[in-house]
C-alpha cells in the first residue's frame, strides 16, 4: 500500500481531484472508493499553534491553522498528486499499522 499526505485548497477541490486521478469513482449517486483504495480520510484544517487556554478552560488565543484543507489517501495504486503532495515533518494523522510518519512515495 501507498500512502499519501495531500493538501488542497478545499475540501472540495481535494474531493474532485480524487475522482479524477481515480481515487475515488461515483456509483449511481454517490461517490465511492475505487476498487485499489484502501482509505480516504478527510482530516481538513492542520493546527499550526494550539490555542492557549486559561485555567477555567476559557481561551486566551485562537489557534492557527495551515492553509489548506488535508486529506489522506491510502492505495495501492502509484498516483500523481503533483502540487497538492505534502510531505510533513511532523503528520497530524496515520493509517493504522503504520507510522505517523510513515513514507509516502516521492
Amino acid at each position: 500500500m501507498n500512502i499519501y499526505k495531500a493538501n488542497f485548497e478545499t475540501k472540495e477541490q481535494g474531493q474532485d481531484y480524487l475522482l479524477s486521478i481515480g481515487v475515488l469513482v461515483e456509483n449511481e449517486s454517490e461517490i465511492v472508493f475505487s476498487k485499489d483504495t484502501a482509505a480516504v480520510v478527510y482530516i481538513g484544517k492542520v493546527v499550526k499553534i494550539p490555542a492557549t487556554y486559561d485555567k477555567e478552560g476559557n481561551e486566551l488565543t485562537p489557534p492557527i491553522y495551515y492553509d489548506g484543507y488535508a486529506i489522506d489517501v491510502m492505495s495501492s495504486l502509484d498516483l500523481d498528486f503533483g502540487a497538492f503532495m505534502v510531505y510533513p515533518i511532523e503528520a497530524a494523522h496515520s493509517f493504522y499499522g503504520y507510522p505517523r510518519n510513515a513514507e509516502v512515495p516521492k
